[in-house]
Formats: C-alpha cells, sequence, structure tokens
C-alpha cells in the first residue's frame, strides 16, 4: 500500500494543482493557420508573428488589424521563423534562414538586410535598437553591432556540464534592459550569463534537460532559465544563488520537488509586468500561469481554449501583460491569439 502510495500521491497534487477556474476571456481571434514564432511588444499593444502561411505580421491589437505585412522576397519559400521587437525603439527584426531583416514599426520601411553564413536559430535585440544577439546553428551565439556591421562578442557552451569534449548547440539568447549582460541556453543542460563588453563568463546554472527558453525581468534583478520536460527558475543577478523554483503543481514550495515526471513541464514563453511585481509563463501543454515577485509563488493556472477541438495540444509561443496588469495575452502556434481577464 505504501508503494502505491508514493506514486498515487504526485498525480493527486498535479490534479488539485491544475483544477483552477479559468478565468473570463475577453477576445479571441484565428490570426493565421499557425506561426513559427510570436512576440508581443512591450506595452502589450502589438503582436509581432512570424506566420507558417504568410509574410510576417504586425499586429495592431486596439484594433485586431494588420498595420504591416513583412517579407524580405515575394516569394511563397520565403518566410520568417523567428522576431523580436526592441523596447525602446521602433524597430523589429524577422528572421528568414540566414538573413535578419530590420523594420520601422512607425513606417513599416525595411531598415537594413543582415545576411550571415549560417541559419540564424534564435535572436534578441537590445532595447535601443542597435545591437543584435544571434544563435547561430554552428553552436555559437554572437553579439553584433547593427550599424557597424561587425561581431563584438562570439559566445559558446562547451560541454563540461554534460561530460561532452565539443560544444553544444545554443537554443535560445536574451539581452538584458541596461544591455550590459546577455543570457544563452543550450543543449548541454546549462544557461550562462555574459558580459557584453568583455565576453567573460559570470554565472553559469546547470539544469535537469535541455536549456529552450532564457528572460531578464525588466528591473534587472532576476534571470528567467527552463528546460525542457524539467523546470522553469528565476535566479538573483546580484549573486547567482537560486531566487525561486516555479511550481505549477500543488507540490509545497518548502519541500524539494521529487524526481518524479508529473511534476515537469516545458515552458515555452515568459513575461513579466512593466513594474516587476508578476510574472507570467505559457507552456507547450496549453497552460498559462502567473506568479507573484519576487518569491515566485503561483497565483493562478489555466488551460487556453481551442476554438478547433480537434487539432491537437496548443504550445503557447507569447505571453504578456497588458497595461495595468489586469489581463493576460497569449499566442498559440496554431495561431490563436487571446486575452485573459485574469484578476
Amino acid at each position: 500500500m505504501r508503494n502505491i502510495s508514493r506514486f498515487v500521491l504526485p498525480g493527486l497534487l498535479l490534479l488539485l494543482g491544475g483544477c483552477e477556474d479559468r478565468p473570463q476571456q475577453t477576445y479571441q481571434w484565428q490570426h493565421s493557420e499557425g506561426s513559427y514564432a510570436a512576440t508581443f511588444s512591450a506595452d502589450g499593444n502589438f503582436l509581432l508573428s512570424a506566420d507558417v502561411d504568410a509574410a510576417a505580421r504586425l499586429w495592431d491589437l486596439q484594433n485586431n488589424q494588420v498595420k504591416y505585412s513583412w517579407q524580405s522576397e515575394q516569394k511563397e519559400t520565403v518566410r520568417s521563423t523567428n522576431v523580436a521587437l526592441a523596447k525602446s525603439s521602433p524597430i523589429a527584426a524577422t528572421v528568414e534562414f540566414d538573413t535578419v531583416m530590420l523594420w520601422n514599426t512607425d513606417s513599416g520601411m525595411p531598415e537594413n538586410r543582415l545576411t550571415f553564413p549560417l541559419r540564424v536559430k534564435a535572436l534578441d535585440i537590445s532595447p535601443d535598437g542597435n545591437f543584435l544577439l544571434l544563435a547561430l546553428a554552428d553552436s555559437t551565439a554572437i553579439y553584433f553591432d547593427i550599424n557597424a556591421n561587425r561581431v563584438l562578442q562570439v559566445f559558446e557552451h562547451d560541454g563540461s556540464a554534460v561530460d561532452s569534449p565539443v560544444k553544444h548547440p545554443i537554443n535560445t539568447v536574451a539581452i538584458s534592459p541596461d544591455g550590459e549582460t546577455a543570457l544563452t541556453g543550450g543543449d548541454d543542460r546549462t544557461a550562462r550569463l555574459w558580459d557584453l563588453q568583455t565576453g567573460e563568463q559570470l554565472q553559469n546554472w546547470r539544469h535537469g534537460n535541455t536549456v529552450n527558453l532564457v528572460k531578464f525581468d525588466l528591473q534587472s534583478r532576476f534571470a528567467f532559465t527552463a528546460a525542457d520536460n524539467d523546470h522553469a527558475y528565476l535566479w538573483s543577478l546580484a549573486d547567482g544563488r537560486l531566487q525561486s523554483q516555479l511550481r505549477s503543481s500543488a507540490w509545497p514550495k518548502s519541500l524539494p520537488v521529487p524526481e518524479f515526471p508529473v511534476f515537469n513541464t516545458t515552458t515555452t514563453a515568459v513575461n513579466f509586468s512593466e513594474d516587476g511585481m508578476l510574472l507570467v509563463t505559457g507552456h507547450a501543454a496549453e497552460r498559462i500561469c502567473v506568479w507573484q515577485l519576487p518569491q515566485g509563488d503561483k497565483l493562478r493556472c489555466w488551460k487556453v481554449t481551442r476554438q478547433n477541438l480537434l487539432n491537437p495540444g496548443m504550445v503557447i509561443q507569447a505571453v504578456a501583460f497588458n497595461a495595468n496588469a489586469s489581463a493576460v495575452l497569449s499566442i498559440a502556434g496554431t495561431g490563436e491569439a487571446q486575452q485573459w481577464q485574469w484578476r
């Protein structure tokens, strides 16, 4: 009986953690047949999506209309696969295999076209729109000065964390709000913090699986990191220590999480509120969660709704708060965008 209870208890706790009421959905629309990637503007007023069936599109969410459609070449075979928006500059970036296109979000006109010798896997753009951080297919990440048209730093993940003699692919990147540091996450199960001026590695945080998502909070207090089918964490940027392990289940926060599959999750999207008091995450299991900062306590989790009930599971690609953080915006890889009045 004791052996059975060891397996039943985690499942019961997971069910308890997932039985919260779904908040009111204030709007939903099908913006495309699907998207490779998407991101919301810092104020939650715009959505930039890399659609599978069309050019990259900048949506005005106040009017629910496409403001601009962007594509470097008018060919159906050319599609954007990654996107980014500068926080304090009217610059957007779209990725078409090995090419990064920069666009002016005010005029809709192209600003620059940058071609690299390898496929661009992930990118972020500095708040001022002057620098790019790119994860390339050769297992490196480069810090690139757009105006000078040159690489300033090259970052690599050695395989020491997984006892490998070779460098490992980098999957995700982020530039800090002050433009001084960068985050990278890779197949070697580590997330790393770098000094963008010197190239020095400042922190190396190990995970239980491939790191797929990294982000800075807007006040530069924390680094958020998450690994596939594993856990998500908040780390203190002041000293590198673990601030919080985010737990969507009902397992007590005072106890270590058991090594049991039902406690693992894949976090696919993350964002912080402007005041730095809240965090929102999206997951591969059609789920959204809101967390209280700085403790990292779960406030609410819910499953998104599907327009087409026959569609397979919806992976949440991007999440954001509205201006007063009373509502959460989400976009799934199936092309469905939604807004939730969570409080």
